[in-house]
């Protein structure tokens, strides 16, 4: 069966290469031709740059007509293209979005999907939402107790953009370890002064242990998950694979609550008395996806056997836990030297 992965960020690539030798034939499809994406799939072609919303679904449904393509794992716009799931139908193709277009929005937006959240799964840290200077003073009041430091990001954001942990004064030893990810209240207040400013959040930061789940579910129900504890004893500087039952079943009512079908991820933070608390959830893979996929976990082929009726539950692997898990920097040569010309020039 032709599968297509469109445009999405590298992590994507393994995701592609842990199909070889299966009964799907891949393709994906990029705006960058040097795309690792493209590099991984047996069968690829070049997306438009410029294109959103309805325009990019009309000319994936054309491109995907045309080559015969029978399931879509779309990356790009894959909001919008939850509402284009029965057009794809009618025309013979299985586009797999992680939920409704609604859905998708929802967990995207940090702020609203915490005050939809159901804290009888995990619980959530105080906080509390700003987008001016004044909104910033008094969430600060509000929220500032002895001992807690806060932290603060946009509400809508990707891998940690604009987040930093508020200092009540400036720190030279953290400037001086390169410390990126603070900032001391009188330079946010300067900062935010006379600003525009978009959806913030402020909450209590937690200090423990951050852990990241990779998911993978089918209309949603729960396939396989995966918990990888960041930092902390035994990880020798890599990531450990952690068995915990209890975050499995978070996952398990996550995927019900939300009817999730693809893969995802979910990360935690531990509070007070080594509990875990929900952060975020991100209905698409997450950056760390090769660590999980060490574990055992094929997780587009999971997926694309559930999504074409063939998926047998009771032959999926276990997840292997108690692993530790690292990546290697690899050198590659991408293009040698041009010709007629020396290569010590």
């Amino acid at each position: 069966m032709n599968v297509l992965f469109t445009k999405n960020f590298s992590v994507t690539a393994a995701q592609i290469q842990a199909l070889d030798g299966t009964r799907y034939a891949v393709w994906a499809s990029h705006t960058d031709p040097a795309h690792r994406m493209l590099t991984a799939a047996a069968h690829t072609f070049v997306e438009p740059r410029g294109l959103l919303g309805d325009g990019y679904a009309a000319w994936l449904l054309d491109a995907c007509v045309g080559r015969r393509i029978e399931l879509v794992i779309p990356g790009k716009e894959r909001e919008r293209l939850a509402s284009w799931q029965t057009r794809f139908a009618a025309a013979g193709i299985t586009l797999i979005t992680p939920a409704s277009e609604a859905t998708q929005r929802l967990l995207e937006h940090k702020d609203e999907f915490l005050r939809d959240w159901d804290t009888a799964i995990l619980p959530i840290p105080p906080w509390t939402t700003f987008d001016s200077l004044r909104g910033f003073d008094s969430g600060v009041a509000r929220l500032r107790q002895q001992g807690v430091r806060l932290c603060m990001k946009p509400a809508k954001g990707m891998y940690a953009s604009g987040f930093r942990v508020l200092l009540d004064t400036p720190d030279l030893k953290s400037f001086l370890r390169g410390q990126m990810f603070q900032i001391s209240v009188a330079a946010a207040r300067e900062l935010f002064a006379d600003q525009e400013l978009p959806p913030m959040l402020l909450m209590h930061t937690l200090e423990g242990v951050e852990r990241s789940i990779d998911c993978v579910a089918w209309q949603g129900e729960l396939l396989r998950a995966v918990v990888r504890r960041k930092g902390g004893p035994n990880t020798d500087g890599g990531q450990l694979i952690e068995d915990r039952p209890d975050l499995v079943q978070a996952a398990r009512r996550i995927s019900a609550r939300y009817g999730l079908s693809g893969i995802f991820n979910f990360q935690t933070k531990d509070g007070p008395g080594e509990v875990a608390h929900m952060l975020e959830i991100n209905a698409r893979a997450s950056g760390g996806l090769r660590y999980s996929m060490a574990a055992g976990v094929n997780f587009a082929l999971l997926l694309l056997d559930a999504a074409t009726g063939v998926l047998d539950r009771a032959a999926i692997p276990p997840v292997q836990t108690g692993l530790r898990v690292a990546e290697d920097p690899v050198i590659r040569v991408i293009h040698g030297p041009a010709p007629g010309l020396d290569p010590a020039d």
